[in-house]
């Protein structure tokens, strides 16, 4: 038994290797780009100028911080900060090891909104509440507009069957006098011949 090669099978490789080749291209491009893109961040830095700042006790641009020359009297007003204080020693903020817990402030209550802003929470309450009291009123209306409707077509009706009985009753009353006038006729003709002229 000699095996065949399967062209179905064969062209499901060669797609999964086509599809694979792309996703690769695609992501070589991708990496190309973001290389680039890093580039131009860094030379926009590198090409941004350094903003010189103005130290905060003399407010001079003419020398850096460390060459400020009243940085001699400030060390005289505020003595050597960096020095150690042997008072220190047992403050737990210096400490490294675990501290028992100790009493901890209860949390204070969230600030009060500002007069706007409660004025602007109270006009939207008050918004909603309207606007949930006009639709209450909307459907009200609604309601008794079809109960009113409803009433008037029953009316209607009602107006329209006594109207068409009357003219039914009507309609029969004449036939009735028509009829009766013809036997009259018939009556009276009949009463000539029967007694002659005597009428």
């Amino acid at each position: 038994m000699t095996s065949q090669p399967n062209a179905k099978a064969e062209m499901y490789i060669l797609k999964e290797e086509i599809n694979m080749k792309a996703k690769i291209a695609a992501m070589a491009r991708r990496l190309e780009e973001l290389e680039m893109k890093k580039m131009q961040e860094m030379q926009a830095i590198s090409q941004t100028p350094l903003q010189v700042m103005t130290w905060a006790i003399c407010l001079s641009y003419e020398h850096l911080v460390e060459e400020c020359p009243t940085i001699p009297m400030v060390r005289e007003m505020f003595g050597d900060y960096n020095t150690y204080n042997s008072n220190w020693r047992g403050h737990p903020n210096f400490s490294w090891k675990p501290q028992p817990p100790q009493y901890q402030q209860p949390a204070q209550a969230p600030q009060q909104a500002s007069n706007l802003e409660q004025a602007i929470v109270n006009l939207s309450k008050v918004g909603g509440d309207f606007v949930g009291a006009q639709k209450s009123i909307n459907v009200q209306l609604s309601q008794r507009i079809d109960s009113v409707e409803s009433s008037l077509n029953k009316r209607m009706d009602e107006i329209q069957n006594d109207l068409s009985q009357k003219i039914d009753n009507l309609q029969y009353s004449i036939s009735r006098l028509t009829n009766l006038k013809a036997h009259k006729r018939e009556l009276i003709t009949i009463q000539k011949v029967l007694f002659g002229s005597l009428y």
